[in-house]
């Protein structure tokens, strides 16, 4: 298997995982990552599905991406603006049909870990992929770029992230110990993971340097 093909396919599962963990901190209530929390909480106002809102909400950030960087645009762009949705709902739909009723509170936070497990693990796959950026994840780059580095990407990050929470907590979404989880655990995690696990198979040029 090509480089090419490695990249690809670690791409697709990236996404796809992502939109799975999106699904499993869902059920577990406990509070999303940002940019989740504020689609659960406009697309529930609105009444719309999770998937659907944020398929809209991307095509207009993906406006915003495209006028200003657009050199951030990749396969994967589009790949994460169309499925991550759709594959949350549909985790939640399938818990649903289960019909297993009211959950513990402990299997509650079992949901929680494993769910920033697999999307510190679905984000480190897309990342060391490199084939295009998330509207989302571009918007802190786009800062950063547009005040010439006066504001770094860590701070246009928190900046994005915060505002996003913030509308998602008006709107009606849960913002709990999950939110503030997701929110310290997974760049660390991700750096381990892309260090260890999938720049080695996705990057091996970063291994000569």
């Amino acid at each position: 298997m090509s480089l090419s093909q490695k990249r690809i396919i670690g791409m697709l599962f990236g996404n796809l995982l992502l939109g799975i963990a999106i699904g499993v901190l869902r059920i577990a209530e406990l509070g999303t990552d940002p940019f989740a929390t504020m689609n659960l909480g406009v697309s529930s106002t609105l009444g719309l599905s999770f998937g659907f809102y944020s398929v809209l909400f991307n095509l207009l950030l993906f406006i915003f991406l495209f006028v200003n960087s657009r050199e951030l645009i990749g396969f994967g762009t589009f790949i994460n603006m169309f499925l991550l949705g759709y594959t949350a709902d549909l985790i939640v739909y399938l818990f649903q049909t289960m019909d297993i009723g009211e959950i513990g509170l402990g299997i509650r936070f079992l949901l929680l870990f494993v769910g920033v497990f697999i999307s510190s693990t679905g984000l480190s796959l897309y990342v060391a992929a490199n084939l295009g950026v998330s509207p989302y994840d571009a918007l802190p780059l786009m800062m950063q770029e547009m005040t010439n580095n006066r504001i770094p990407f860590g701070i246009a990050r928190l900046i994005v992230d915060a505002t996003a929470v913030i509308i998602g907590y008006f709107f009606g979404a849960v913002v709990g110990i999950g939110t503030l989880v997701v929110a310290v655990s997974l760049g660390p995690l991700v750096s381990v993971f892309n260090k260890y696990w999938f720049e080695p198979i996705l990057k091996p040029e970063t291994l000569e340097k």
